[in-house]
């Protein structure tokens, strides 16, 4: 990945999302409210054109994506049933107590945007590198900053998540969390993975989960 441009797997998954929700079926699937959220940050943001938002959302696009998923099925749809689970486990989470959600490599992602002010006593957290991280942060100004949400832009490449949120000072190491990793670790190392789930599990208090999604080799 070149840290110095913003991602372009980011990009390509949000408007993965966007055609997704123009399939028959998948408004009961896919988290409420996610699909536009997800158009209106990638033209805030300057990620893409309200052209392309049209063109992701036409039928034209739904068909070339069913003829991809005839190779290979289920490949776009595991998109929407990942951010499904993910913000299940989010709302778990807060429901038995947590009050801090961290998402690492969040991109484009809307999660925290959207449930920050749906749970403005939980703190929402986001770690992506700069590039990204930039644009993403201009598109949030311009759709209304929360005040619960907390964008950081860091490398974890070149710094320890460990020593990331030690330095933050609204980050409660002590306090019951939510982390999700969604699309994340299949890009990392076995010693990167097995060093990022232990870093996670230094920073979290008691009851705290942490939410991944993988793909198996072979």
């Amino acid at each position: 990945m070149n840290t110095k441009k913003p991602s372009m797997t980011a990009r390509k998954v949000a408007l993965n999302l966007i055609t997704l929700g123009s399939q028959p079926g998948m408004t009961a699937i896919l988290p409420q409210g996610i699909v536009d959220a997800t158009a209106k940050l990638l033209v805030a943001s300057g990620v893409v054109g309200e052209r392309t938002i049209r063109w992701a959302r036409s039928p034209k696009m739904v068909a070339v994506y069913n003829a991809f998923d005839w190779m290979l099925p289920g490949q776009f749809e595991a998109f929407g049933q990942r951010k499904a689970f993910c913000e299940q486990q989010v709302r778990d989470g807060i429901s038995t107590g947590a009050v801090q959600i961290l998402v690492l490599g969040a991109g484009y992602d809307t999660l925290c945007w959207r449930l920050a002010a749906e749970f403005p006593g939980v703190h929402f957290f986001e770690i992506d590198h700069p590039a990204t991280a930039a644009l993403k942060s201009k598109g949030i100004d311009a759709m209304g900053r929360r005040e619960n949400l907390h964008l950081i832009a860091e490398d974890l490449g070149e710094r320890k998540l460990l020593d990331v949120l030690r330095a933050d000072t609204t980050w409660d190491i002590n306090a019951q969390s939510v982390i999700i990793a969604e699309g994340l670790v299949m890009y990392l190392t076995t010693e990167a993975v097995q060093s990022l789930f232990s870093q996670c599990a230094a920073i979290v208090g008691k009851g705290s989960r942490f939410a991944f999604s993988y793909i198996p080799e072979g």
